[in-house]
């Protein structure tokens, strides 16, 4: 697949091709429509997030269909539209499982 990727905090973003990803079993692969790029992928280039590991593809508010599904996903079908949101809770906890997440 092609992405956008930086290799180098603060370096130069590039498409690149990137192998293709496989869902884990209770995960999926979305084919990424549309996104943006915020503040925080911002923060991300600038390696100001600890949590982020080059190279890596920015982009986490986006919108899609569902390309793949892992073997233990039940409530999800390959095609279905999805969009992920800046907040993504766990789903478990007592505030995800409220609607709070």
């Amino acid at each position: 697949m092609r992405a956008a990727v930086y290799e180098a905090f603060q370096g130069p973003v590039q498409i690149l091709t990137v192998d293709d990803p496989a869902p884990e079993s209770t995960g999926a692969v979305l084919k990424v429509e549309a996104t943006g790029v915020c503040r925080s992928d911002w923060h991300g280039w600038m390696g100001h997030d600890k949590d982020i590991r080059v190279p890596h593809v920015p982009g986490h508010e986006l919108a899609g269909t569902v390309a793949e599904i892992g073997a233990d996903v039940r409530d999800w079908r390959v095609g279905a539209r999805v969009t992920v949101p800046f907040v993504c809770g766990c789903g478990s906890c007592q505030q995800c499982r409220s609607g709070n997440h």
